[in-house]
């Protein structure tokens, strides 16, 4: 017999007696109509009924659990309420019915049971993605503050794991989860098998409370192939992943690991769903060959014919022992290095709220002041004292070779001597005039590729030895935190010169042109061909009264006699030839020249992506088409031409990848994955956000997206931002109090550009935080407490 939903109370009063897996506490429950009618009778018999426990007093509205539609959390709940107290149940009473509204109904009901103490978790559990069916649970709980409501009201510790709902239950590491899924299977079965949202509690006795269950009422809205599409993927996605994790010729390490942040993290460049395009582009230009091919010339290994990133169902990840072999020394012997990648990818598993920090918190890419001290915390006993001299002496040499001023093929100089090469081409102007479209766009990304790219590589490389020794400084009290922070506000990049010339614009100091020449090839999705380019937008230059960053002057840094002893010394002791104004020097330039190169290569990249756009009109096709072809495809056309209409062939196969690209939507998988299984189970990993100054700012959340208008008035804001992209510099404009992003490391762009600025900043707080404080609309930065709490 099909099971009969009601309201909340009548519901749980019907599943009270039938299940075995979870339990149902007992309840008292009237309508608004008995109320008006007994309540003194209603009263005493709750006080009965309490027998001094402390009660929960609960909406139970004909309106909150419908098939079509659900209102959970709209009404009001009142928690321990001492069952003696008729005054405070009276209130209380009141309370939730008056919480119903205009649409309240003589028959809603009153739900009344005793409050559960002792709880472990707290949750809600969906049995079906909410938004496309997709066949997962979807476990949102907190199980740090011991409260029985944290979830439903959107405030205290979430955490959330999907689990594929055909996955084996020994496949759950968490003993606590599979209870609640063992229960949650057995209410479904009961229930005809519909979709469920359910409210629960798992006691610290290790029972399960059915505290709420209700109809999914999207489910009519979700397409029927959905669950048979997952299912299919999954094990194709399994065998993929089991291929990967096996030992390959050249590559050190038993296993690898998929992640999303780590490294070049494709999460904060270029999203977790991107356009093909913008995917094929990303592998053209960098994760292709030229992230290790930069690294060799600097003496790190080349795992040669390796591609750093690969596309599950268009969601990118780095092969993460891709990326450890490109951070050990080249001439290191086999056997060590087998040890080094096996070691660094057990901790980064152990701890993937690292995902963001492999290179200071797990790989040790360079000998930096604390180097022995790291290794010591990390990997003690993992090399023999003659393996970890020769380990050291290698790294030391390159490091050594990376520090040292000079022309060498691993030096700083001969980086910037290409950036500044390609930055002298000026663009599309070098160009000849009569080439067409497709071969302007090629030729820009070649140069990209050559001169651009691998020259930021080796930047990007040089500024993240530099952040180390920094760090290392502040780990052993040489540098503290603080002079850190004054030191990089010192630093005057390329995002300084475009907040003043943007002020000099706005207040008639500076030609419009002047600056849409320098900066006008600045889009807030560097890899996306639909974003507007800053020489597009209508109202760049639109500002409200009071809204402009003030320009600070400019500040100078100088080391203290004692900081300038404490470095001498230290580089001293590890034999490294330049002293403490050098090693000053070195992260200067490093870092104001990663971000320079960024810049540059950046305007190659985005007038190329012009350039498409205008071949695209001449051959049929909108940018929004373009963006769902490969790049190499489209490329291919120069050297085997299309013989059929070719706007109909490039229609057809965006036409296709769309349909693919939404279908893939459903298919929910980890940030982190170390394993076949991990394909079943998708924990939304906590990260660790990168904290940037020592302030703290309270304020009103605003979501920035790429076509948020310019005139949106920022100042005294807390800006969200999902991803990190230098075509977002715009914001530094704008006064804002606090920036906060999901993805992003600690030496991400937006991590710089907020130390450069003083702003605080809560980099990479990942998707719990992040999507909670944007929907509460208020938040609390404290980065010296290093916090970041919702309203």
């Amino acid at each position: 017999m099909l099971f009969k939903f009601g309201t909340k109370a009548e519901t749980l009063a019907r599943l009270r007696s039938k299940l075995k897996m979870s339990s149902v506490l007992p309840s008292y429950f009237f309508t608004i109509d008995e109320w008006n009618v007994k309540k003194e009778q209603i009263l005493q018999e709750i006080v009965d009924f309490g027998a001094a426990q402390p009660l929960i007093i609960r909406s139970s509205s004909q309106y909150e659990d419908g098939k079509q539609e659900s209102m959970a959390g709209a009404f009001e709940s009142c928690l321990n309420i001492p069952s003696q107290d008729k005054a405070l149940l009276l209130k209380s009473i009141e309370n939730v019915i008056s919480s119903y509204g205009e649409n309240g109904r003589s028959n809603d009901q009153v739900l009344i049971q005793p409050m559960l103490d002792n709880v472990d978790i707290s949750g809600v559990i969906m049995t079906h993605d909410m938004e496309l069916g997709a066949p997962y649970y979807v476990v949102n709980y907190d199980d740090e503050s011991g409260l029985t409501d944290t979830i439903t009201g959107g405030v205290g510790i979430q955490k959330t794991v999907l689990i594929y709902r055909k996955t084996e239950l020994e496949y759950i590491r968490s003993k606590r989860i599979k209870k609640v899924i063992e229960a949650t299977k057995e209410l479904e079965s009961f229930c005809g098998n519909l979709p469920l949202d359910i409210e629960f509690v798992l006691s610290q006795g290790g029972t399960v409370y059915i505290l709420q269950v209700r109809q999914i009422s999207l489910a009519n809205t979700w397409h029927p192939v959905t669950e048979r599409r997952v299912a299919r993927k999954l094990g194709y996605i399994r065998e993929f992943i089991a291929q990967r994790n096996k030992p390959r010729l050249g590559i050190y390490g038993r296993k690898t690991l998929l992640g999303v942040m780590p490294d070049w993290n494709p999460a904060e460049i270029i999203g977790t769903s991107p356009s093909p395009l913008a995917a094929s582009l990303y592998r053209f230009l960098i994760t292709r060959d030229v992230w290790r091919e930069a690294r060799q010339q600097m003496g790190y290994y080349n795992p040669q014919n390796e591609e750093l990133m690969t596309l599950i169902d268009h969601h990118p990840y780095i092969d993460v022992r891709n990326s450890f072999n490109s951070f050990l020394p080249a001439k290191l012997p086999e056997k060590i290095k087998h040890k080094l990648v096996n070691a660094w990818i057990d901790r980064l598993t152990a701890n993937p709220e690292l995902h963001d920090k492999v290179e200071f918190a797990v790989a040790q890419t360079c000998v930096d002041f604390a180097f022995d001290l790291d290794y010591e915390e990390r990997y003690s006993g993992l090399l023999d004292k003659v393996e970890l001299a020769e380990f050291r002496m290698h790294l030391w040499q390159l490091t050594k070779d990376c520090l040292q001023p000079g022309e060498g093929n691993n030096s700083l100089t001969s980086a910037l001597a290409m950036i500044n090469k390609l930055e002298s081409l000026d663009g599309r102007q070098m160009l000849n005039g009569e080439t067409d479209n497709l071969e302007r766009a090629t030729q820009l990304l070649y140069q990209c590729r050559q001169l651009g790219t691998k020259a930021f590589s080796i930047i990007a490389r040089h500024a993240f030895i530099a952040e180390s020794f920094l760090h290392s400084a502040s780990k052993l009290n040489v540098l503290s935190s603080a002079r850190i922070q004054e030191f990089k506000s010192s630093l005057q990049t390329i995002t300084s010169n475009l907040t003043s010339d943007y002020n000099a614009v706005c207040t008639g100091e500076l030609p419009a042109s002047t600056f849409l020449h320098q900066f006008g090839h600045l889009r807030p999705g560097t890899y996306d061909i639909t974003s507007l380019r800053y020489d597009e937008w209508v109202d760049l230059f639109s500002t409200v009264s009071g809204e402009l960053k003030p320009i600070s002057e400019s500040r100078e840094f100088q080391l203290t006699p004692e900081e300038k002893n404490g470095l001498n010394n230290l580089l001293s002791k590890n034999l490294y030839e330049i002293d403490a104004e050098q090693l000053i020097q070195y992260a200067r330039t490093a870092i104001v020249n990663r971000e320079h190169s960024k810049f540059v290569f950046t305007r190659s990249l985005s007038n190329a992506l012009s350039e498409l756009t205008l071949w695209g009109a001449d051959v049929g096709l909108a940018k929004e088409d373009i963006a769902f072809l490969d790049i190499e495809s489209i490329l291919n056309l120069r050297l085997s031409p299309a013989l059929e209409d070719l706007d109909r062939i490039m229609l057809d196969q965006a036409a296709e990848t769309k349909r693919s690209l939404q279908a893939a939507r459903s298919l929910k998988l980890s940030h982190i994955i170390s394993g076949v299984d991990d394909v079943y189970v998708v924990p939304i990993h906590r990260s660790m956000p990168n904290f940037i100054t020592q302030f703290r700012v309270e304020g009103m959340v605003i979501l920035l997206k790429q076509d948020t208008p310019v005139h949106t008035d920022l100042a005294g804001c807390i800006v969200c931002i999902e991803n990190a992209d230098p075509g977002y510099d715009w914001i530094f404009t704008k006064n804002i109090a606090a920036l906060v992003t999901k993805f992003g490391g600690v030496n991400s762009h937006m991590a710089i550009r907020c130390a450069e600025f003083a702003i605080p900043a809560a980099i990479g707080c990942g998707e719990q935080v992040f999507n909670r404080i944007i929907s509460n609309g208020r938040a609390i930065l404290n980065c010296a407490e290093k916090t970041i709490k919702s309203l």
